[in-house]
């Protein structure tokens, strides 16, 4: 297990960027800096109108919510399944990631997974087991064990507050044990290098008092490489004289009313959440007895609060639904308008609730305005992350003029150290496609000094997201990075952390280092723009960077300062770093440069595989990563890694949808003959799925690189020829 290094300085700013306002280029006249403004939910900006005495009663709502674009939501449109597929779908093996499970009326993961119901006891900690749960299945599902492993709540709750019995927490946040946490504060101990902790080094304790900062330094063993939040479902309602729902309006985080469809789409994206990826952290309202179907709450099976002016106060974990979980089994008097509940993992033991769950009506008022899903973990596997956003993303800002634009940040080094960058971490506000620019050199953000190292395979869901990239190795005393963003819903948003007084944020400060470009080569330091309702002096884009280190001997007669930023600088010349882009010249182009300015070199496949446009096609199911690597002959560095930007284990089986890159930039998708579900293997899930596309069955269609794998030709139609190859290939197995 590698060390890790937290960076977190307090440096002077390099440089400031000047924006100047109505540049054109190529014909297109860009967006301004004046245009930026923040995007707060409705809830949010109603708190944040409360006094600070009432702010501390009331849990701070997220500031931010989602935008969903009609091309991602189209792909959650799912329809009923035919009876006979059902049961040709819930027969197959391993079904647990398919859509089939999706569009069942009833999951639950307790049913896959080996599940521990565990206990608060007398502690505020649900907040830290609602989101670990979520780490713990992931981890499972991932690794195709029924066992979860057991991560420390206690940690997440010490390592994240401030005071101790022998001093102050630097890495805590404004806020002590025992007074309750944020899922966004979880969020951020996952991310930023503090944890997760295994149970064993930190076990659970029924109290909260404070102990010594030597108990929390205990060794990382799991940390999140992408996380998503999900759109908010806010609901309005209309009573009988019992105070039963007659019926409910969904309303978007901006006043605007879902239709049905966009409803049906955005729960679809919960489901295949907890079928793919695990569970999901939630929040209610506990606390309200009126509202469990028993006068004991832990006697209750049923909870709906259908009351709007209450305030949550629970976390719990979503595991599972039941779309037939009938309106009847809800306390009279908050009996639900329609059936349907989320199946919720609670945090009081065995013998409360249902053996520890309970049924959540879908019309709860709490239970989908705030949620949460761990996509990917991974072992510790840097050195140092260099972040400014230590405490994590909190609010969004941006416009709707334009869909492209960038964010960048400058970090300082240490130029005695042997230092490979390996990987990017992000977090987007809205659906969208990114490059990654480093400059290795020195702080200079100009076009010409950047070299793209990564991109996404595919659009990226708001959140967090860890990518990894061509490895570059450091070598100035300064290096900076770029995360050009392309959002898929027309507006171009970005996240930042930011000083919110009387909150867990009311330490951050910012170092001035984050920079935004709303065109290709203008830059302006964020820390400069005046935004109504932030402290802009305060703020840091949402940019990490992952290293691996070697230290490097200094001999005894060298110097030990630091060296100028350029030799060639004049001794009256002032030290300070280059300004990003001041001396652009005028009739440079004003396109992103290339990987790599040398000729592109033949790859040489050595077996049957099919190399077509950006694609190697017809790699047969169940080959693995090293097999794959050695009949691919090609003169520069390889490696196959998955969609989300992480390496592929050489043991692991060639999947469709990942990818081949190299050394130079150059991305192959991979296409795995008769593939569709994307696990390398051919079976009765592929063999459904194809039937049902080709029947032109409705909400079954097949896209993308699901639809290659499915072309069994490789003719790019799908027809009946394709459908007899793959009965002759399954048939074989």
């Amino acid at each position: 297990m590698k060390k890790i290094d937290f960076f977190k300085g307090k440096a002077k700013e390099i440089f400031v960027g000047t924006f100047l306002a109505g540049i054109v280029f190529t014909g297109n006249v860009f967006a301004t800096t004046t245009e930026l403004k923040l995007d707060n939910t409705i809830e949010f900006d109603n708190w944040n109108n409360l006094s600070n005495e009432e702010k501390k009663e009331v849990v701070m709502p997220r500031a931010y919510d989602v935008d969903i674009p009609d091309s991602i939501l189209s792909k959650y449109e799912f329809s009923s399944k035919p009876r006979i597929i059902n049961q040709l779908l819930g027969n197959a093996i391993n079904p647990l990631h398919e859509v089939g499970k999706v569009t069942d009326s009833r999951f639950n993961l307790a049913e896959e997974l080996n599940l521990r119901v565990e206990h608060q006891q007398n502690t505020t900690e649900c907040w830290a087991f609602s989101l670990l749960k979520s780490v713990e299945t992931n981890k499972a599902l991932k690794s195709g064990n029924k066992d979860i492993e057991d991560f420390s709540e206690r940690h997440m709750d010490y390592a994240t507050a401030r005071n101790f019995t022998d001093g102050i927490n630097e890495n805590g946040f404004y806020r002590d044990v025992g007074n309750g946490g944020l899922l966004v504060v979880g969020l951020a101990y996952l991310t930023n290098g503090q944890g997760a902790v295994l149970e064993e080094d930190m076990p659970f304790k029924n109290e909260e008092k404070r102990i010594s900062l030597s108990e929390i330094n205990k060794k990382v063993d799991t940390i999140v490489d992408d996380y998503s939040y999900f759109p908010s479902i806010n609901k309005e309602y209309e009573w009988d004289s019992k105070g039963n729902t007659i019926s409910v309006k969904y309303k978007k985080s901006d006043g605007s009313e879902y239709t049905e469809t966009e409803l049906n789409a955005v729960r679809n994206m919960i489901k295949e959440h907890l079928v793919k990826n695990g569970a999901i952290a939630s929040m209610t309202g506990g606390g309200y007895l009126d509202f469990y179907n028993n006068s004991n709450p832990f006697k209750a099976t049923a909870y709906n609060c259908n009351i709007t002016t209450k305030i949550r106060d629970h976390a719990i974990t979503i595991v599972g639904w039941d779309d037939n979980y009938s309106r009847e089994n809800f306390g009279d008097g908050k009996k639900p308008s329609t059936d349907g509940a989320y199946i919720v993992l609670n945090t009081y033991g065995e013998t409360a609730f249902d053996g520890g769950y309970m049924y959540i009506s879908y019309e709860d008022y709490f239970i989908e305005e705030e949620i949460y899903g761990i996509c990917s973990t991974s072992d510790v596997d840097y050195d140092k992350i260099y972040q400014y956003d230590y405490y994590g993303s909190i609010q969004k800002l941006g416009l709707d003029t334009q869909s492209t634009g960038s964010i960048g940040t400058v970090y300082e080094r240490d130029k005695n150290i042997k230092e490979t960058l390996t990987s990017v971490g992000v977090t987007l506000s809205n659906y969208s496609n990114i490059e990654i620019y480093i400059n290795p050199n020195n702080s200079s953000l100009a076009s010409r000094n950047l070299i793209k190292v990564g991109e996404s395979s595919d659009v990226l869901s708001p959140g967090f997201h860890r990518i990894d990239i061509t490895p570059v190795e450091l070598t100035g005393n300064s290096f900076a990075i770029v995360v050009k963003q392309t959002s898929e819903s027309g507006g171009f948003y970005f996240q930042i952390e930011t000083n919110i007084a009387n909150t867990a944020y009311a330490l951050v400060d910012s170092e001035n280092k984050s920079y935004i470009s709303l065109t290709d080569n203008t830059w302006t330091n964020i820390s400069n723009l005046n935004i109504t309702g932030v402290d802009m002096s305060k703020a840091d884009v949402c940019i990490k960077a992952y290293t691996i280190t070697d230290q490097i001997e200094t001999p005894e007669d060298e110097p030990t300062e630091e060296p100028k930023p350029d030799d060639t600088t004049p001794e009256d010349e002032p030290t300070e770093e280059p300004k990003p882009d001041d001396t652009m010249p005028e009739d440079e182009p004003t396109e992103e440069p290339k990987p790599d300015d040398t000729t592109e070199q033949e790859i040489e496949l050595s077996t049957n595989y099919i190399l077509k446009d950006k694609y190697i096609m017809n790699i047969e199911f169940n080959t693995t990563k090293e097999t794959f690597l050695n009949d691919i002959k090609v003169n520069t560095g390889k490696n196959v890694i998955n969609s989300d930007g992480t390496s592929v284990k050489d043991d692991e089986i060639i999947k469709t949808g990942m990818k081949l890159r190299l050394a130079d930039g150059r991305l192959y998708t991979l296409i795995v003959k008769g593939d569709i579900n994307m696990d390398g293997l051919v079976s009765l899930i592929d063999l459904s799925k194809l039937l049902l596309h080709y029947n032109g069955v409705k909400g079954f269609e097949l896209e993308g690189d699901a639809l290659k794998g499915a072309d069994m030709n490789i003719d790019g139609d799908i027809n009946l020829v394709d459908l007899s190859q793959m009965l002759v290939l399954y048939n074989s197995i």
